[in-house]
């Protein structure tokens, strides 16, 4: 048996733009606790049939994105906790943690096309995720990136953080923030 957590709610705003600091409660609720409880109730069940648990967090657990503040919290709680639970439950329950890249979704890409014209941003099908996904799972891997060059993305920030945070904060500057005014 497997369990997979699948749960996501974008954010696109600038975190100082929050009206309340408790208007980010639902995207935590969603993306971090939805998981957390539901693994903590299903732990006993995959202990007895030695399952799997597969967790979706999202690239963003790993380089943090502009205007999606509480969304990169929330999936890099989620990265710090299975991470975590491996260890706790090893070698009973094996855990995968996935790291999409930009997935091209009904949740993402009109918001790319509204924006922009197209999308210009290089991402990958649905379909080619959870081919990726399932094959990875398979395999038994505990980490699966996909598509396969954002673990580039991933390697660069591990061994020159600068150069990310150089490309991210000229693309935050020059083709993001304006259409993010402060209220």
């Amino acid at each position: 048996d497997h369990l997979i957590n699948n749960a996501g709610v974008p954010q696109t705003v600038l975190f100082e733009n929050f009206s309340h600091i408790q208007d980010a409660n639902p995207i935590m609720d969603t993306n971090f606790w939805g998981p957390t409880y539901i693994t903590y109730y299903a732990i006993p069940h995959l202990r007895k049939s030695k399952g799997k648990i597969v967790v979706i967090t999202s690239a963003a657990a790993k380089i943090a994105i502009p205007v999606a503040t509480i969304y990169s919290a929330s999936k890099a709680a989620l990265l710090g906790f299975y991470e975590a639970l491996r260890i706790e439950l090893n070698p009973d329950i094996k855990v995968t943690i996935v790291f999409p890249g930009l997935i091209s979704t009904d949740m993402t890409t009109p918001e790319i096309i509204k924006r922009h014209g197209s999308d210009l941003i290089v991402s990958e099908s649905a379909s080619r995720c959870a081919k990726a996904i399932f094959q990875g799972v398979c395999r038994g891997e505990s980490y699966i990136e996909t598509p396969s060059w954002i673990k580039w993305f991933f390697l660069v920030k591990a061994m020159c953080p600068e150069v990310i945070n150089s490309i991210f904060s000229y693309s935050f500057i020059h083709f993001i923030k304006p259409y993010f005014k402060l209220e």
